[in-house]
C-alpha cells in the first residue's frame, strides 16, 4: 500500500532555502565518505529533499569523483540550483523515486520529520516506508546519513513528537498553531526521538549504525515544554550501513 505524504505548500518551503550544515558538521559526513572511498573513488549520493543544491555543491567539490543527485519536490527550490556536470536533478518525491541498488550513500538533511500523512499512524508507517526504501536502493555496503532534531520525552520517549504533529497536523488549529511560530501549521511535522530513528533504521534491515551528538537547541519557555512532555532537543547525525 501507497502511503500519501501531505506536501508543504510552496509559501511554507520559503524558510528552508538556507543551509544548515556547518563545516564542522560537514567534517562529520566526510569522515566515513574518506575511510570508505577516499578521494578518487568514484560514488553516487542521493540528496532527498536536497533543496537549493548548496549541499549537493559542497560534496562535489570536496569529493571530485562523487556525483549527486538532488531529490526534491517544490520547483522553486529546484530552480536555485548551480548547474554542474557531476549533478542531476530531480523534481519528485522521494516516495515516487526508484533507484533501487544504485546508490552508494542516501542523505536526509531534516527530512524524515516532514513525511507525514493523514494520521500518526499512518505518519510512522511512512517514515519506516521510505527507510525501507532507502535500504533497497543502497548498493551492498551503502551507507545512510540522517541529520534530525531529536525531541526526548521527560516522561515518554517519544510524547513530544507525536504531540506536535498532533497540533501541527490539525487543519481546525492551523491559524492558532500558525500564530504560535509552526511553519508546518496545517500539514504537520513529525519529530522523534533518538532511540525511534534507531529502532526504524533496525526494523528497515540495518544494523550496524552509529549517532554523533552536535548540539542542544530550543528556546520554548518552561510551561511549554512541560505541556509536551519535553526533556531535552538536540540534534543528531545517524549514519547507518546496510
Amino acid at each position: 500500500m501507497t502511503i500519501s505524504v501531505r506536501k508543504l505548500a510552496a509559501s511554507q518551503t520559503e524558510a528552508f532555502d538556507v543551509e544548515y550544515i556547518s563545516n564542522e558538521m560537514f567534517e562529520l559526513v566526510a569522515k566515513p565518505i574518506v575511510e570508505r572511498y577516499s578521494n578518487d573513488r568514484p560514488f553516487n549520493l542521493l540528496d532527498v529533499g536536497g533543496g537549493n543544491g548548496i549541499y549537493a555543491d559542497k560534496v562535489l567539490e570536496h569529493f571530485p569523483a562523487a556525483n549527486v543527485t538532488v531529490i526534491e519536490p517544490e520547483q522553486t527550490l529546484l530552480d536555485k540550483n548551480r548547474p554542474h556536470p557531476r549533478k542531476s536533478l530531480l523534481a519528485c518525491t522521494f516516495q515516487q523515486a526508484s533507484q533501487q541498488n544504485q546508490q552508494d550513500i542516501i542523505q536526509f538533511n531534516w527530512v524524515l520529520h516532514h513525511f507525514v500523512s493523514n494520521s500518526y499512524e499512518l505518519t510512522l508507517q511512512a517514515q519506516r516506508a521510505a527507510l525501507t526504501e532507502a535500504y533497497q536502493n543502497l548498493k551492498p555496503g551503502g551507507m545512510v546519513f540522517i541529520f534530525e532534531n531529536f525531541y526526548e520525552g521527560l516522561w515518554v520517549s517519544d510524547m513530544p513528537g507525536q504531540v506536535i504533529y498532533r497540533l501541527t497536523a490539525s487543519d481546525s488549529l492551523k491559524s492558532v498553531v500558525a500564530r504560535m511560530g509552526a511553519n508546518t501549521a496545517g500539514v504537520g511535522v513529525c519529530f522523534h526521538s533518538e532511540s525511534v530513528w534507531k529502532s526504524m533504521l533496525r526494523e528497515a534491515g540495518f544494523q550496524e549504525m552509529y549517532v554523533t551528538h552536535c548540539y542542544e537547541f530550543g528556546n520554548l519557555s518552561p510551561v511549554k515544554k512541560a505541556c509536551l512532555g519535553l526533556k531535552s532537543q538536540q540534534v543528531g547525525f545517524l549514519v547507518a550501513v546496510k
